[in-house]
């Protein structure tokens, strides 16, 4: 009988401990729980589809775009001569695929900010859902965060149209963009990939993926601002 009541207090102990345990941990802001470390100044490295992340390509360059025929049609009314809206490619669901640096940093602690050097957008991934929601539309959107194993997870909504190429192919004030930020390393550099799920009712016949790539810097001497109106 004594040994049946020790084997019970030992089990209730590991169930406390657990307990506190599991306590302690939700307890963690989302930058001390952070699996990854982002924080940082990044440039992106681009090692494909280099005609249409470095140059503004022709107009009726849609390869690769799973445009509809809505989407076509907008896009085929895009002229490069007058087309007064340059920050459109600068939108939460393409962003990440032009030429630009990152500086990345913790706001608050569940906060976590991006900005960008060309474009000079300012993206803010809240934990925190009540944050995340504001009532005027934007390029950036309202983005929830969220830790995923090792992986950061974006979603973004509540956006203003927007471009997911830089000559006029659209994607609509309904798309939703979800992200997947992912530390990596090698050697002698270290890195983030960043996998772009983007999905518009209106303007896509079916999800557009992307995935593309930061390096680490060492400082932030390369970072040369520049408005996405120039």
């Amino acid at each position: 009988m004594k040994l049946n009541k020790i084997n019970f207090l030992i089990a209730l102990l590991g169930l406390i401990v657990n307990s506190v345990s599991l306590a302690q941990d939700q307890m963690q802001s989302p930058q001390t729980a952070a699996p990854i470390e982002l924080t940082g100044n990044w440039t992106t490295v681009i090692t494909e589809d280099w005609r249409w992340r470095m140059f503004t390509p022709p107009k009726g360059d849609y390869v690769s775009l799973p445009l509809n025929e809505e989407g076509v049609q907008v896009a085929d009314m895009w002229e490069p001569t007058t087309d007064g809206d340059n920050c459109k490619a600068y939108g939460a669901g393409n962003i990440m695929r032009m030429p630009i640096r990152v500086n990345i940093s913790w706001e608050d602690e569940d906060t976590l900010l991006l900005e960008t050097d060309h474009g000079r957008q300012t993206r803010r991934f809240h934990f925190n859902p009540q944050e995340a929601m504001t009532s005027e539309p934007s390029l950036q959107g309202d983005s929830l965060a969220a830790w995923e194993g090792a992986s950061l997870k974006v979603v973004t909504r509540n956006l203003t149209a927007g471009y997911i190429r830089r000559n006029g192919a659209p994607y609509s004030e309904n798309a939703v963009v979800t992200e997947y930020f992912d530390r990596h390393d090698d050697y002698e550099d270290q890195w983030f990939t960043v996998s772009v799920i983007v999905e518009d009712p209106q303007y896509l016949t079916e999800p557009y993926y992307t995935s593309s790539s930061f390096k680490l810097l060492p400082d932030n001497n390369e970072w040369n601002p520049a408005s996405c109106e120039d």
